[in-house]
């Protein structure tokens, strides 16, 4: 009963989080610091990255990403909220022949399959405590089940610390506790609590462009083999105000990953109706070029 319902609130569990955390935010502000309640009205800054990409002819795949960033900013007070999707399709075509080497017909099947899909959203709130620390709270939603994952639900509270915070480069680290629902595919939901270690790094190359790097290391306090890290490099260049171009590389990589089920052969070739259960491939890559949009 319980795995029942937490395959079913898992997605609404996250929503309703991400409604509090945007609830609250502007409330605690409030609380702090009525005197600049004007802040609440500001604009929400907002980007969005898209990229398509299609071959055709002999080989026929296609892949569309799309990542959007929303963030509002308060005298103390940060909120973002970020989400990320990639799919990607391929289709096989088989062509044979029927009739005789001179009189012949070709015939021709296509399957389309999914080779890629992967999502990701989540949500932030900051607190400056004092001009370089910042208590945090956030809460994330993913799934890649080429990687093995069905649903993953994080929430985490830490704080972070600005070692440098200039115009042109920015520096920070962060560290807290998580809470993790995970389910892997095919199997029964598993809970453990874990640690989060982030480290950021901002830096404007020229006028018109930038490189950024985003380093999260997670950890399962529950089993310490079960360890990972999402890495994510990328170098922007603007093309006008509200555009750039950016090329990005990510790096999944998860030290235990999940076990897939495959057919067992026998040394002859034949099956023998048996399965067995071999770990994924640890690492996984993402590397993207997309246009920019700056609202």
């Amino acid at each position: 009963m319980l795995n029942e319902r937490l395959s079913w609130d898992g997605p609404r569990a996250l929503a309703l989080g991400l409604l509090i955390l945007f609830a609250l935010g502007p409330a605690a502000l409030r609380g702090a610091d009525e005197k600049k309640t004007l802040g609440l009205f500001a604009p929400w800054a907002a980007t969005a990255e898209i990229s398509y990409v299609v071959t055709g002819g002999n080989t026929e795949t296609s892949a569309f990403s799309l990542g959007t960033t929303f963030s509002r900013k308060w005298a103390k007070d940060t909120l973002l909220f970020k989400s990320y999707i990639l799919k990607s399709n391929a289709t096989t075509t088989t062509r044979t022949a029927m009739g005789t080497e001179t009189d012949f017909e070709v015939f021709e099947s296509s399957v389309t399959r999914k080779v890629a899909e992967n999502y990701l959203f989540a949500g932030q709130y900051d607190r400056n405590i004092t001009k370089r620390f910042t208590g945090q709270a956030g809460l994330s939603w993913d799934r890649n089940r080429f990687a093995g994952i069905d649903d993953r639900v994080i929430g985490t509270v830490g704080l972070g610390y600005a070692w440098i915070d200039k115009e042109r480069t920015k520096v920070k680290t962060s560290a807290g506790l998580t809470y993790t629902l995970r389910q892997y595919v095919g199997l029964e939901w598993e809970s453990f609590g874990g640690l989060r270690f982030t480290a950021s790094l901002d830096q404007k190359l020229w006028e018109t462009s930038s490189f950024a790097s985003v380093f999260v290391l997670d950890e399962n306090l529950k089993d310490s083999p079960d360890w990972r890290f999402d890495w994510t490099n990328s170098v922007a260049a603007s093309i006008s105000k509200g555009l750039a171009l950016k090329v990005g590389l990510r790096t999944l990589y998860t030290h235990q990953p999940a076990l897939q089920e495959i057919p067992l052969y026998d040394l002859g070739g034949e099956p023998t109706d048996l399965t067995v259960f071999v770990p994924l491939k640890k690492l996984d890559t993402f590397f993207t070029t997309s246009l920019v949009i700056n609202f």
